[in-house]
């Protein structure tokens, strides 16, 4: 027996897990907000998915399907890039994603699916959605790469961290002595160009309830310091209206799981990028099961 199991019991997982087939809608809302004078931009999708997972010994097998997408923005200069997103989700509908038993993503299954229904798309659709060649030529350059180092870019997406969460090790007792971390994450910012911010994604709130397991998350930005000295203390330099005390970078979710099974019953997650009051990048999500009105 181990010293921490003689002084706290056990360690048992908090979260069973089992095979199940749900349908989700995923809400997202991006808000830019770049000068005093001019209204925030905002831009919202709404799809419709279905996730599967099937469990395999220590590993989890989880298939994620696009069904619907569809999305809207009052502003006129981002319809174009509104429909243009759509066409491009529209490509690949599948994902097929191997991961460990805490939830961590170790490979994606299906990259020959991909990159076939990416040739189809190519050939059959393309010239319709962006009719200038150099835009084509752009474009082909851009998902090519994106397709070549998937896997990786897959980790830095907040739709799938907020999907496919790394929170199957969490345990019971949870007492001061226990601090949780989720893998390292980055993400690129949104607001100065060549900066990736490394986090990792901390346990602030867990609560139970019969069957159910509340929990929530705050980000712990890892390189802050690196990048104030590298990036953001120049770019308050000459501001004499702004300080580098109002610079905030976040990642917030919060879950209800199915205790018996894993399923995320609801969740949320907040993305916030700010370098002052007016200039800032958001992202909301909410996920919820689907209603059978719609």
């Amino acid at each position: 027996m181990s010293i921490s199991n003689f002084f706290f019991g056990e360690n048992i997982p908090l979260l069973q897990l089992e095979k199940f087939s749900q349908e989700y809608t995923l809400n997202v809302e991006n808000i830019f907000l770049m000068g005093k004078e001019n209204s925030p931009i905002s831009l919202k999708t709404s799809s419709e998915l279905l996730l599967d997972q099937q469990k395999e010994s220590d590993l989890i097998y989880n298939r994620i399907n696009l069904l619907e997408i569809t999305g809207n923005t009052e502003d006129h200069t981002m319809k174009s890039f509104l429909q243009q997103s759509l066409a491009l989700a529209d490509i690949s509908r599948n994902l097929y994603i191997k991961r460990n038993a805490n939830g961590k993503i170790l490979s994606v299954e299906n990259t020959e699916e991909l990159w076939k229904s990416w040739e189809e798309w190519k050939e059959n659709k393309m010239v319709t959605v962006f009719p200038e060649e150099k835009d084509q030529i752009k474009l082909v350059a851009n998902y090519e790469k994106g397709l070549k180092s998937f896997e990786g870019e897959l980790k830095k997406n907040l739709q799938y961290i907020l999907l496919l969460p790394e929170v199957y090790s969490l345990i019971f007792p949870p007492n001061e002595y226990y601090s949780f971390l989720s893998s390292p994450l980055s993400i690129r910012s949104r607001l100065m160009q060549g900066v990736e911010y490394s986090y990792q994604l901390k346990l602030v709130k867990l609560e139970e309830e019969n069957n159910t397991l509340f929990v929530e998350f705050h980000s712990v930005l890892n390189n802050r310091a690196e990048l104030i000295k590298s990036h953001i203390k120049k770019l308050y330099e000459n501001e004499k209206e702004f300080s580098i005390d109002q610079f905030e970078f976040s990642v917030k979710t919060k879950y209800n799981f199915e205790k018996s099974t894993g399923k995320i019953m609801n969740a949320e997650l907040h993305f916030t990028e700010k370098m002052h009051e007016h200039l800032a990048y958001r992202i909301d999500m909410d996920l919820k099961i689907k209603s059978i009105e719609n």
